[in-house]
């Protein structure tokens, strides 16, 4: 499995109903395209990390990406935005949206303003309700830009890796710019 694996660049596996290799998608079409193999930490185990190609990017025969059921969180999340990207209904709101930056500048600035105050009131519940109100609006900037959750997640791996780091202090231009910004959504 491993060496074929390797060999063609898809998940390929060990069937047991089969009794032989089975090379994932080749009668669906939902393939796996091989990322990387990794054991554990004592080599009993190991890991294929895969992307989830075609038409529907699974893996499980009830069409989930796993076999442990749907995507959740923000998974789930940047899946949803990217099939809305293609396919969104007229008079979809995240359609309107992608078409409209100024609208998604104006709530990303709205929505991390709401989580500032949050924070400000100490209230976790609500700070994790803005939060994810927030992430909505991020992801969906994040997909109108042609990033994925996968990019931003190896940003943030790079960046925990930095030896050098910059010392993190507020940019005044950009408060400024900010409250510039809060302030026309404010007065308008």
């Amino acid at each position: 499995s491993l060496h074929a694996s390797l060999c063609c660049g898809r998940g390929v596996y060990w069937s047991r109903s089969r009794n032989a290799l089975w090379r994932k998608g080749d009668t669906s079409g939902a393939f796996q395209e091989l990322v990387s193999i990794a054991f554990d930490c004592d080599a009993d185990a190991v890991r294929f990390c895969v992307r989830q190609r075609g038409e529907p990017a699974s893996f499980c025969h009830q069409g989930w990406r796993t076999c442990w059921g749907p995507d959740t969180g923000l998974a789930h999340l940047c899946r949803t935005l990217e099939d809305r990207k293609r396919n969104a209904p007229e008079g979809s709101y995240t359609k309107r949206l992608f078409d409209d930056r100024a609208l998604l500048r104006n709530k990303l600035l709205e929505e991390a303003q709401e989580v500032i105050e949050a924070v400000e009131e100490n209230d976790p519940k609500h700070v994790a309700e803005e939060v994810a109100d927030l992430a909505y609006f991020l992801f969906t900037a994040c997909a109108a830009g042609g990033a994925t959750l996968e990019d931003v997640t190896n940003v943030l791996d790079l960046r925990s890796r930095k030896v050098k780091r910059r010392p993190g202090n507020a940019k005044e231009h950009r408060i400024k710019a900010a409250e510039a910004a809060l302030d026309s959504i404010n007065n308008a």
